[in-house]
């Protein structure tokens, strides 16, 4: 089956999907993106199939190394969008004021906050650095398909409150960040762990919009964004920011050209299809 077809075949299955789970369940932002990740996971494992390949290969690989890659890929995610809002800070684009609250309704809310943003981030990874990435790697290499499915990344956000040209290029920026985590892991875990890290360190940890929303709030402080909308990011949060592209492209750069990520023997197992791209050989053969 040609790329464009598979494509196509992929986005109808996960449509369908999606719509069907929805139906049974009740609305609200976690219930969507539960239906998006379940019908991406299922129309990604159906084509997959059509490979000759296992679920697993998808990057969802069942295995206790899942737990350590998702643990890890947060700790990398909290780590660059805590770099982010230090910058911002140290220029003047971001301070905060204090609430009420205590440490026990802190340390609560954090982990209440982890598992709420886990699911849309899961979501967001299967549909995008899941099957489409692989099957563009396949054809096309490695870096056209983080860079079509970062470039699709940011414009799925083009309705969000806020928005603007510098924060879709900024949402497909870190898109490219997933990719190439993606790529040199070949684990969804470890993706959508950096991304479930970015999430959470913004959202709650420094408490400022992500890409527009104010979904969670901490207590104790409360952030607030200031100075020009291309420092500040203004509504949109840290991503409307210049020091978001920045700090985002120099962590993208260091672990395309890097040798801090391999990728670990379950995903090695699983054979992913994005396994015959040739920078990638390169990354496992490291």
């Amino acid at each position: 089956m040609r790329l464009g077809w598979r494509l196509l075949a992929f986005v109808l299955i996960t449509a369908a999907l999606g719509i069907v789970f929805a139906a049974f369940t009740p609305g609200g932002l976690t219930a969507g993106a539960l239906a998006l990740l379940v019908g991406s996971t299922v129309a990604g494992w159906c084509m997959l199939a059509l490979d000759g390949r296992q679920p697993a290969a998808l990057g969802f690989h069942p295995s206790p190394s899942a737990v350590v890659e998702l643990a890890k890929g947060t700790a990398l995610g909290v780590a660059i969008g805590l770099a982010v809002v230090a910058v911002m800070a140290l220029l003047g684009g971001v301070a905060w004021t204090g609430q009420e609250g205590s440490a026990v309704a802190w340390v609560r809310g954090a982990a209440g906050a982890l598992g709420f943003l886990l699911i849309p981030a899961a979501a967001e990874e299967a549909l995008l650095r899941g099957y489409p990435l692989q099957a563009l790697g396949e054809v096309w290499g490695a870096l056209v398909a983080v860079v079509v499915t970062s470039v699709v990344f940011g414009l799925l956000h083009l309705a969000n409150p806020g928005v603007s040209v510098l924060s879709v290029a900024n949402i497909a920026v870190a898109g490219l960040l997933l990719g190439v985590i993606y790529v040199r892991t070949l684990s969804l875990w470890w993706a959508t762990g950096a991304h479930l890290g970015w999430n959470w360190a913004h959202g709650y940890l420094v408490d400022v919009p992500v890409s527009g929303l104010e979904i969670i709030d901490a207590p104790l402080y409360e952030g607030v964004t200031s100075g020009p909308a291309w420092l500040g990011g203004g509504g949109f949060g840290p991503e409307g920011s210049i020091v978001s592209t920045v700090v985002v492209l120099a962590a993208t750069a260091a672990l395309w050209w890097g040798p801090w990520l391999r990728p670990g023997r379950a995903a090695l197992k699983a054979e992913p299809l994005m396994m015959t791209d040739e920078s990638n050989l390169k990354a496992v053969e490291a």
